[in-house]
C-alpha cells in the first residue's frame, strides 16, 4: 500500500489531545526522524513507539548499572564508583521508565487515541523531570573512566 504524503507537523496540530508543542517534543525525542514512516491513520501510535524507542534506550543503559555482568565490564567498571543512594535513584527511575515501557506495550495491543495522547503527554512531562536524573548519572559513568584505574580483571583472557 502506497502511503499517502502528508505534513508531520500540521496533522499533529491537528490532533485535539493538548498535546506538548511539536517543536519541544520534536527537540526531546526526535519524532520527526524517518517520517516518511508514519501515516496519517496512526499518527499518534507512531510518535508514541518513536518516544517509547528512546525510553528503551535508557532502560537498557540503566540495566547494564543495576545489574551488570561479567560479560559487560564496562557497567561492572562504571557502577563500582555509584553509592547506595545513587543505586536507589536510578533503580527509581528505572522502575519510572520501565512503566512507561510496558504501558507502550499495552498500548501496541490496545490502541486507542485517548490513551496514546495520554501516553504521549505523561512520557513528555515526565521526561522533562526524569533528565537531571540521567544527566547525573551520565556524568558519574563518565567520570569514572577519568579515573587511573586497572579495567581488565587479572583473569581476563579475551
Amino acid at each position: 500500500m502506497d502511503k499517502a504524503k502528508f505534513n508531520l507537523i500540521e496533522e499533529y496540530d491537528k490532533l485535539k489531545h493538548n498535546l506538548p508543542n511539536f517543536n519541544k517534543l520534536n527537540d526531546e525525542f526526535e519524532v520527526s526522524r524517518n517520517q516518511n514512516d508514519y501515516e496519517k491513520e496512526f499518527l499518534l501510535r507512531d510518535i508514541r513507539r518513536k518516544m517509547n524507542d528512546k525510553v528503551i534506550f535508557f532502560c537498557r543503559i540503566i540495566e547494564g548499572l543495576l545489574f551488570p555482568t561479567h560479560a559487560n565490564i564496562i557497567s561492572m567498571y562504571e557502577t563500582k564508583y555509584f553509592d547506595e543512594n545513587t543505586k536507589k535513584v536510578i533503580l527509581d527511575l528505572y522502575r519510572q521508565l520501565m512503566i512507561f515501557e510496558r504501558e507502550s506495550l499495552k498500548l501496541d495491543i490496545n490502541s486507542e487515541s485517548e490513551k496514546e495522547a495520554k501516553y504521549i503527554n505523561d512520557v513528555y512531562n515526565k521526561w522533562i523531570e526524569y533528565k537531571k536524573e540521567m544527566k547525573n548519572m551520565i556524568e558519574l559513568m563518565q567520570d569514572a573512566w577519568k579515573k587511573q584505574e586497572k579495567i581488565i580483571p587479572d583473569n581476563y583472557f579475551g
